[in-house]
């Protein structure tokens, strides 16, 4: 099976409203100054939304059957920031790698569960 990669824009304004979605309030995802305080550059976006782009890219990959036996394991290993361009890769072996720019923010995998 072929890697597989795409690339999405990531605005504070996305960040904002899978917050209202998904009711996480936290402000460290809205308020610059807050973020500022905690060692970031500016509010980060949920680690669950970055997920769910990963997720996205498994099922185009694998297709249906990503529904039934797919599974997905991540790792936060660094900060997405409103205004990125993020890049996901699932690879040959299912290896997956979430990015903006050079810095990594996501690491793990996204393949299919044996059949069994």
């Amino acid at each position: 099976m072929n890697a597989m990669k795409k690339d999405y824009h990531i605005t504070q304004e996305m960040i904002d409203s899978y917050g209202e979605i998904n009711g996480d309030n936290d402000i460290i995802h809205y308020d610059v100054e807050y973020a500022r305080k905690r060692g970031f550059k500016a509010p980060i976006a949920h680690g669950l939304m970055a997920q769910g782009y990963a997720s996205a890219l498994g099922a185009e990959k694998y297709g249906a059957q990503w529904f039934t036996r797919g599974e997905i394991e991540v790792k936060f290993v660094g900060p997405l920031y409103p205004d990125e361009t993020i890049t996901v890769e699932i690879d040959d072996e299912g290896r997956l790698t979430v990015a903006a720019g050079e810095r990594t923010c996501i690491v793990g995998s996204a393949r299919l569960r044996d059949a069994g």
